[in-house]
């Protein structure tokens, strides 16, 4: 139970960094303040679907039980945001989330989720780096660098777009496939290199 509401919180957060990001014409601008939504969750121990899939390689089989919590949690926190901010003076963010997401959807199934396994390689770049840089500054330029790097690209965050199909009122079968395909891919990438750095290191030769 704990898990899955610092999961549902988690949602909240990378929904606070939706809205700023929906709100700043500034591209550039809204994707640094969009990185509130990791700072928050990396300062205060919630747990994120796209942080989390970045162990799975060095964790029991078990692990994924609590993949699967955090997911269903995010999914809850972003949706549920979204639904509510779609009832105050934010609802006027509507249109230009419903222009974000038709962008999105209008996007082939392969580019999708190669965009997504983009994402998954950014991502696991910050959450590794923030837990493994010691030098203060270090650590959060690691959350907030990779972030803005993957949505500058245009690569796809399944819990973020999860957010942005809610406050657009997107949610279809075919925005449901595209969620699955992004958080595949998301899984897929946020993997990738913590297993080429395990296969490398057992790979290593023995020191003389």
């Amino acid at each position: 139970m704990k898990t899955f509401i610092n999961a549902i919180i988690a949602g909240i957060a990378i929904s606070m960094g939706g809205v700023i990001y929906l709100t700043l014409d500034n591209h550039i601008a809204g994707s640094f303040l969009f990185s509130i939504g990791l700072f928050t969750i990396y300062t205060f121990g919630f747990n994120l679907f796209t942080g989390k899939v970045c162990y799975i390689v060095n964790e029991k089989p078990s692990y994924l039980l609590t993949v699967l919590i955090v997911y269903i949690g995010n999914f809850a926190g972003t949706v549920g945001t979204g639904i509510v901010f779609r009832h105050t003076k934010l609802a006027r963010l509507a249109d230009h989330t419903r222009e974000l997401v038709n962008t999105k959807l209008s996007d082939t199934l392969f580019s999708t989720f190669i965009m997504a396994v983009m994402c998954g390689i950014m991502m696991c770049i910050a959450v590794i780096g923030y837990q493994t840089i010691k030098d203060g500054i270090g650590r959060y330029l690691s959350l907030a660098l990779p972030v803005m790097v993957f949505i500058l690209s245009g690569y796809e965050h399944s819990i973020a777009d999860m957010f942005y199909f809610t406050m657009g009122g997107s949610w279809s079968a075919k925005a449901f496939l595209y969620i699955v395909i992004i958080s595949a891919g998301n899984l897929a990438g946020g993997s990738l290199i913590p297993l080429a750095k395990k296969y490398l290191n057992e790979r290593a030769p023995l020191p003389h």
